[in-house]
């Protein structure tokens, strides 16, 4: 009897395959306002390889359909337990056995898999079954691949509003011209934060930075409360107003304000002005991957985006203990990186830019004060957070006085790119809310004890570029434009709330 090709390919076990990538594609398909279609290329590739791995060596001992079906019931029980857990828990970083509908939860699926896996290896004729669950497959990833083009194609003119982000380069007379680092510690909250929510006074931190002639900015705001546009903010030297009026209010592609990281301003011009740029991996997104960078330390070809990974973990390793050492011990590997790469980070002949984006003192908290490994993956706890603060006040100080003791011709640049966000009312916020989104952490060090006037992160590379590299770029206004991750686009100026409050704060203390 002739086979035709429709029936073998609908006989052989795709299903296997494209279930595999069912989760990281729905993962990429909820968030493709926010990801990029290379931060799943790799994710996927590895998803099938595993996956066909474990496929040729159960096939081996079951056959080629019956191995098929049971991977992919496996795969669909791993998912739904993944799922299922984030709706019914309050606190999705929770242990899966950690609570009644949990424990069920693992129970009936572990009796469901060991219920399939008997009836496929019982069953003697598979073609059917086969055939059913490549539809569903099929079905399953072509509403996804649907999805995602749509979107592609609905977006692809919002690129054009990119051309409104360019500054002129300068290039600068200056012929020694000093290394700058750039360091952020991430959601590394201001003075006025601290002092509000944790009663905690951060005045030895900013002590120990004037000790080493640093400007600390006293009360320092960051333009807007979140790493997507705060940053892209800060090394574009620019404020996004002509995206909501080019996009709208209502658009949610934040891919439009990621893409301008990997050709942002700031690389341009020192670029133009012989500069060597460094970025290191401090599980952090973007910034670390820009094409403008000469070398990429702390990263290698297996990386894959921090959310993609997470979700990933979430969704395939809901034990706590083997989420932990996929998730945190990659943050602490990376974070130690870092920290050994600037604390010895090489000269070389052309002045040198560097970049270091930490996750840190951002969650999850790996570390105490005293920098002990620790694990705590609530993010509400204000404990935990304050301790890996403190931690990173210290580090940062190690770094600085390493730095400090290669060269004397240099610039370090501190920041962070807002507050502590979790207990934030975004929908109905107050002035407090105000406070903790945006108030963060500037200081600047200069060479020759140069002083620097910092005017809100938006102005500075402009003011660094000013005083350092004798540039003349405008000092823009420094505003406060807040809004809520849901809607990233529908921008609300709270320059003047936050300037009362500030009035009122310290009219009471």
């Amino acid at each position: 009897m002739v086979i035709s090709l429709r029936d073998r390919i609908f006989k052989f076990p795709i299903h296997t395959f494209l279930f595999s990538l069912f989760p990281l594609m729905f993962f990429f398909q909820m968030n493709i306002h926010e990801l990029f279609f290379e931060d799943v290329v790799f994710p996927l590739f590895l998803s099938i390889l595993v996956t066909f791995v474990f496929w040729i060596i159960l096939q081996r001992l079951i056959g080629s359909k019956r191995s098929g079906l049971i991977i992919s019931l496996l795969i669909m029980c791993l998912i739904n337990l993944g799922n299922i857990s984030l709706f019914i828990s309050e606190d999705p970083n929770e242990s899966i056995t950690s609570s009644l509908e949990q424990q069920v939860l693992v129970i009936v699926l572990l009796i469901l898999s060991v219920l399939g896996i008997i009836y496929f290896i019982k069953t003697k004729t598979l073609d059917d079954k086969t055939s059913i669950a490549n539809v569903i497959s099929i079905t399953m990833i072509g509403f996804l691949v649907f999805n995602i083009s749509t979107f592609a194609i609905m977006t692809s003119d919002d690129e054009s509003s990119l051309e409104f982000s360019m500054v002129p380069i300068q290039i600068s007379d200056i012929e020694n011209k000093p290394d700058i680092y750039f360091i952020i510690l991430d959601e590394y909250a201001g003075s006025l934060q601290l002092e509000n929510d944790f009663g905690y006074d951060n005045d030895e931190f900013r002590i120990e930075l004037e000790k080493r002639k640093f400007s600390v900015v006293e009360n320092s705001f960051s333009n807007y409360p979140n790493t997507s546009l705060s940053i892209p903010s800060i090394m574009n030297m620019i404020y996004f107003d002509f995206i909501p009026e080019h996009l709208g209010n209502d658009s949610k592609n934040i891919n439009v304000v990621q893409k301008m990281i990997n050709k942002n301003n700031v690389m341009k011009i020192l670029k133009a002005n012989n500069y060597k740029i460094t970025t290191l991996d401090g599980a952090v997104g973007r910034t670390a991957t820009t094409t403008l960078a000469d070398d990429r330390l702390c990263t290698n070809i297996f990386d894959i985006n921090p959310d993609i990974r997470k979700n990933f973990a979430l969704v395939y390793i809901p034990i706590v203990g083997l989420r932990d050492f996929v998730f945190e011990e990659i943050i602490r590997d990376k974070l130690e990186c870092s920290f050994e790469a600037l604390t010895n980070f090489q000269n070389a002949e052309n002045p040198n830019f560097v970049v270091a984006h930490l996750r840190f003192p951002h969650s999850p908290y790996i570390y105490d004060s005293v920098g002990n490994s620790v694990s705590v993956n609530d993010v509400g706890d204000k404990n935990a957070y304050l301790e890996q603060l403190k931690f990173s006040s210290k580090k940062a100080i190690k770094i600085i006085d390493k730095i400090q003791e290669r060269s004397s011709n240099i610039v370090i640049i501190l920041i962070s790119d807002h507050g502590y966000r979790h207990y934030i009312n975004w929908t109905d916020p107050v002035p407090e809310d105000y406070i903790r989104g945006f108030n963060n952490l500037v200081a600047v060090y200069l060479p020759n004890e140069n002083e620097i006037e910092v005017n809100g992160p938006v102005n500075l590379f402009r003011s660094v570029f000013n005083s350092s590299l004798n540039m003349d770029y405008e000092i823009l206004d420094n505003r406060q434009i807040w809004y809520s991750p849901e809607r990233p686009f529908d921008h609300k100026d709270v320059t003047n709330i936050i300037k009362d409050y500030q009035k009122i704060f310290s009219n009471e203390t």
